[in-house]
């Protein structure tokens, strides 16, 4: 409010930015709380069957870049470490040629979300940066699970007298929307002439900015991207209703501006928007699909004998309603997963139905 007070009302984006990331107040960067006990949960959080199905996607990116010696595995964005945690551990156990070249790393900015991954990753050999262009030349796979829907987003409103921006401004000593002129001219163009009028549309260039530093990083190998939205044509299904919203405790938080700091703010990711700016940083997309079905390729269903005793068989329902979660049409089954491709081949990827590298036959 004091920055508001003393500068003017600030783009939707700029108020987005500052209420997850400020270095005092910021969700990510001192109360970000994540899994049951937390604010919202991932698919890592559900158990192991995630990593595990994603290190089966990530051999067999391996296998088909000739099965380097050393390579980079990256994560950005790792939340509490469980996912690198449990893909490194699923490596280990089905594809230990893979796994003992690979270095591991990890892409994040919240110091308190570094701490978190430090304890689940103890006693790895991993490195940390705060940007992808610390890391590079990267010869391997980058992969970001929830990463896109965390950047901050312009919101954009078109009305009868032109297009406006969001902004965040005070009345009666309240925050509270003000719309202006676009904070710059480009903006106008990006919201889609199908957006009626009193409909909003987000843009996030800083997403795209982000997308584009990892194409940037990549020397050869692939980037693989899992997160909730989808392309321009799905989103304006919507018939412009804006998807920014909260999340505290697992509620869903309607009013974006209450509370700012205090839970996470978020909104869907255009797909479109992401592709565009990844093929003009020379990716190159190779697949795209919902999280349901990659991970049905991927053999998330495989099951071993059956348990014979009756706290194995508990233990096997539970696996069950968790891998029926992931699946979830509704839920986490409708994540959208995209990989692209930097000097490395773009055929044949199981993940995305192509067949099964004949090289992994050995691998479950």
């Amino acid at each position: 409010m004091s920055r508001i007070r003393a500068s003017g009302p600030l783009t939707f984006a700029t108020y987005m930015e500052a209420a997850l990331f400020d270095p005092d107040d910021g969700y990510y960067t001192t109360r970000a709380s994540l899994g049951f006990e937390g604010d919202y949960v991932t698919s890592a959080d559900l158990g192991p069957a995630f990593g595990r199905s994603l290190a089966r996607g990530i051999a067999d990116l391996w296998l088909v870049m000739g099965k380097p010696a050393t390579w980079d595995l990256v994560e950005a964005g790792a939340g509490r470490g469980i996912l690198m945690r449990d893909l490194l551990g699923a490596l280990e156990r089905e594809r230990p040629d893979a796994a003992r070249g690979a270095r591991p790393a990890i892409v994040e900015v919240s110091p308190r979300l570094r701490a978190q991954q430090s304890l689940a990753l103890e006693g790895r050999d991993l490195r940390w940066a705060s940007v992808a262009r610390s890391l590079a030349p990267i010869n391997g796979i980058v992969f970001a699970n929830e990463v896109l829907d965390a950047f901050p987003v312009h919101v954009l409103t078109r009305t009868a007298d032109g297009v406006r921006e969001v902004f965040v401004g005070e009345a009666n000593g309240r925050l509270a929307e003000v719309l202006r002129a676009p904070s710059t001219p480009d903006l106008r163009w990006r919201i889609p002439e199908a957006v009626p009028i009193g409909g909003r549309w987000e843009t996030s260039p800083a997403a795209e900015g982000w997308v584009a530093s990892l194409a940037a990083a990549l020397v050869s190998g692939y980037v693989v991207l899992i997160d909730y939205g989808g392309d321009e044509a799905e989103l304006l299904t919507r018939q412009g209703a804006g998807t920014v919203r909260g999340f505290a405790q697992h509620r869903l938080i309607a009013d974006p501006l209450a509370e700012p700091g205090l839970h996470d703010l978020t909104a869907s990711v255009d797909f479109t928007a992401i592709r565009r700016a990844a093929e003009g940083a020379g990716l190159q997309l190779v697949g795209t699909s919902t999280q349901r079905d990659v991970l049905v390729a991927l053999g998330i269903r495989e099951s071993a004998a059956r348990p014979a005793t009756p706290i194995e068989q508990l233990r096997a329902a539970s696996r069950r309603s968790a891998i029926d979660a992931l699946l979830d049409p509704n839920g986490l089954g409708a994540f959208k997963v995209v990989c692209f491709a930097k000097d490395a081949p773009s055929e044949g990827l199981r993940m995305f139905g192509g067949a099964r590298p004949e090289s992994a036959a050995r691998y479950p």
